[in-house]
């Protein structure tokens, strides 16, 4: 769910920046910044790239299950989803000479959430991934001290981006559970 939750965000924005800057090139890549042995991972420049750089459990919603009654009077056992939370980095990987065209499109990504009011909706978002109906972004602001954290835990040097955390993902998997006959006095 997760991965498709990060297509569906990456190819929207994707159109959205084809529309704006009159390009058919993709210009969003959904990938880590850097390699597990620390290299960069990116080989083409001036792209933006999406990371996913937490996941987070969204405490607002319950996770209390419940039973529920079947069309043959029974009831069973029903667990609900696991909400979370991703917080989603958009960095302009853009070589020296296109720094400018970098900040460019770093703008055009606060433009795309702004938008559509950080919304995804089955309305407003065709390839909405089966089992999420609505997603909500919202722009996270990091102070200096907790920005280079960042960037160092990372592993990266700084690259011009924002950060999203987008609400909530539901996590769910069916697994048949036994059904539990009504108790009926004789």
């Amino acid at each position: 769910m997760i991965h498709n939750a990060l297509q569906v965000i990456a190819s929207e924005l994707n159109r959205f920046l084809q529309s704006k800057h009159d390009i058919t090139e993709e210009k969003v890549v959904v990938s880590s910044l850097v390699e597990l042995d620390g290299s960069v991972s990116m080989q083409e420049p001036d792209k933006i790239v999406l990371s996913l750089t937490n996941i987070e459990s969204d405490k607002t919603q319950s996770s209390v299950g419940g039973y529920k009654q079947t069309p043959k009077g029974t009831y069973k056992m029903v667990k609900p989803p696991v909400h979370i939370n991703l917080t989603l980095l958009f960095s302009a990987y853009f070589t020296h000479e296109n720094y400018l065209e970098g900040l460019k499109f770093i703008t055009s990504v606060v433009a795309f959430f702004q938008a559509r009011a950080g919304v995804f909706t089955t309305n407003n978002t065709p390839d909405m991934p089966i089992g999420i109906d609505k997603m909500q972004a919202e722009m996270l602001s990091l102070e200096m001290a907790d920005l280079n954290n960042f960037w160092s835990s990372l592993g990266s040097k700084y690259l011009p981006s924002v950060l999203y955390r987008v609400k909530t993902i539901p996590i769910r998997h069916e697994r048949i559970m036994p059904e539990i006959p009504v108790v009926k006095k004789i």
